[in-house]
């Protein structure tokens, strides 16, 4: 097994991220814990991760960085601070409001190597708050045709070297909402995929706990459907089409 860091980005999300505490405390043993780093990323929240609750149990080594400008969908930006401060090897990248049980951590852990990606299948939270991540094989299936537990198409776990390697997410995109299939493309060009269907993780959807995602939050309106064409298009002009930017954000640790 190699240690593993887990990168979350947060934005508005303070009751998800308490509920995910209580997974990280509560569920997860205590050797899962000692192999395992926790990054959240606070992209420029106006209600600061850093100031959700703990609770009292232990918790796994954790971290909060903070975006210190609140810019407009800006998780492509959020995900590279993630992975470029990991202390780890190897990477863990999901959204807030995926919730990742014990077994599918070991899995991880387990199956660790440079030259894969690993994805992960996914079930639903039930529509109430007293459900355990560790009873996932009693949740709702989201299943691709042939009955396999179909992927979130943005989490993933690969080694620290192979994400640079491809040149993390490109933060010209940042702003337009849907471009992380840029990054995910290159990742499959570069490393094979290994699906874990058998390991997944759990959505929680905005009717379990409301904050559980962002998709209804005001700074994506506005956005134009050309936009990415219109970036691309940019970029190519300016002859820095295959130049991949990163990192263009002042940050801070706060926790």
């Amino acid at each position: 097994m190699k240690p593993l860091s887990i990168v979350m980005p947060f934005y508005r999300n303070r009751r998800m991220l308490f509920r995910q505490y209580l997974t990280w405390s509560l569920e997860w043993s205590a050797d899962l814990k000692s192999q395992v780093e926790i990054i959240i990323v606070d992209d420029g929240s106006p209600e600061p991760a850093a100031d959700v609750e703990r609770p009292a149990g232990l918790l796994p080594a954790l971290s909060i960085y903070r975006v210190l400008e609140d810019r407009p969908w800006h998780q492509h930006g959020a995900r590279n601070l993630g992975a470029h401060v990991a202390k780890h090897p190897f990477l863990l990248l999901t959204d807030m409001d995926h919730v990742i049980p014990a077994d599918t951590l070991s899995e991880v852990l387990a199956a660790n190597d440079k030259g894969r990606v690993f994805t992960f299948g996914r079930v639903d939270a039930p529509m109430e708050l007293t459900w355990r991540a560790n009873d996932w094989s009693t949740m709702e299936r989201t299943r691709r045709p042939n009955s396999t537990l179909k992927p979130h198409v943005n989490s993933f776990a690969m080694s620290r070297e192979l994400y640079w390697r491809v040149g993390g997410y490109d933060e010209d995109y940042c702003g337009t909402y849907g471009t992380d299939g840029l990054f995910r493309r290159r990742l499959y060009e570069a490393a094979r995929e290994l699906h874990l269907s058998h390991a997944p993780l759990i959505r929680v959807s905005r009717d379990v706990i409301a904050d559980a995602s962002t998709r209804d939050v005001a700074r994506k309106d506005g956005r134009a459907p050309d936009a990415k064409k219109r970036i691309a298009d940019d970029k190519a002009r300016r002859g820095v089409a295959d130049q991949i930017a990163t990192l263009q954000f002042a940050w801070e640790k706060v926790l």
